[in-house]
């Protein structure tokens, strides 16, 4: 039974294929014409397929989160498909029927599958990377086989941001974030208010003297810097598909006193990250969060710290 439901998965993306090529203008290439290759991709799913239980289901929930995303945006776009002649509209009328009954059983696959489902992860040199997920075959394939690397690329991203792909012998990709700028903020005097450190996106340090300017000033960029990188993770954390609960949001460091770990909800799910100022045992107070918070839904913030003297002791 187990072989017919993988046959009947993999048959299926051909015919995805086969009418893509046809209706979109995807490339597609006949089955075994070509061996996938070794890829940092495939090189990262097989040891995957050999770690744990959780490694392997933020692995799965990963790769069926950007799955259904690849399929969704072919999905939308084919609605703006014109065609003259009829046989090319039942073609493509046809595609968008069978694509949204996929979408849908992949979408209760994805509410279905727990940190306690049985996942396998099936990897080979020959044809696409394929999941059993409490023995269901998925086929990690998109819809259209030019952006199969952009989809594989984000799920490696997703993945290695939750987790030290170093260790499996991967090649890291390339991080979905240009490194965080160096931006310098600006000193106000204010009378009899003693000294206000501004950056431009709305980070305000109010302190009572100008005395030991320097240090203060880069104490505020280090804190600064570590809010974005922060900022920055967490979004690409929330892309690929976790929760982010606010009031769980917490840094941790490992019994090694070295690794660092900032926990996003309470399913304790965790990003490792090297924070400067942040890292050094410091909780992230309540203004800041409420910063970060509404930085990663993209919307404008503002914190003012007062009593910035004790941010530096």
């Amino acid at each position: 039974m187990l072989r017919t439901a993988r046959e009947w998965i993999l048959a299926f993306a051909a015919a995805t294929a086969v009418l893509l090529g046809s209706v979109l203008g995807a490339a597609a290439a006949p089955a075994g014409t070509q061996a996938a290759g070794e890829t940092p991709f495939r090189t990262l799913a097989a040891a995957v397929a050999q770690a744990g239980r959780l490694e392997r289901y933020d692995f799965a929930t990963i790769a069926l989160n950007e799955l259904v995303a690849a399929y969704e945006s072919s999905y939308r776009e084919s609605a703006d498909e014109q065609h003259d002649k009829p046989k090319a509209r039942l073609k493509l009328a046809r595609w968008r029927r069978e694509s949204q009954a996929f979408i849908d059983q992949l979408n209760v696959l994805r509410a279905a599958v727990s940190d306690q489902s049985l996942i396998e992860i099936e990897s080979n040199q020959s044809g696409p990377l394929l999941l059993f997920i409490d023995n269901v075959p998925v086929l990690i394939s998109g819809p259209e086989i030019a952006r199969a690397g952009l989809m594989e690329q984000r799920i490696m991203q997703g993945y290695c941001l939750l987790h030290d792909c170093a260790r499996y012998h991967a090649t890291p990709p390339t991080p979905v974030l240009a490194e965080v700028p160096r931006v310098r903020g600006g000193w106000h005097l204010q009378h009899r208010q003693g000294a206000i450190y501004e950056t431009a996106d709305g980070l305000m340090f109010v302190f009572r003297t100008l005395e030991d300017r320097v240090e203060k000033q880069a104490r505020c960029e280090a804190i600064a810097a570590d809010l974005r990188l922060l900022v920055g993770h967490l979004q690409t954390a929330r892309q690929a598909g976790h929760a982010i609960d606010w009031q769980q949001l917490s840094i941790a460091t490992l019994q090694d006193g070295i690794t660092e770990q900032i926990v996003i909800n309470a399913a304790g799910v965790y990003l490792n990250m090297d924070l400067g100022f942040f890292g050094n045992g410091k909780e992230l107070l309540s203004p800041f969060r409420d910063w970060v918070r509404k930085r990663v839904a993209g919307e404008p913030a503002s914190v003012v710290i007062t009593e910035a003297e004790q941010l530096i002791r």
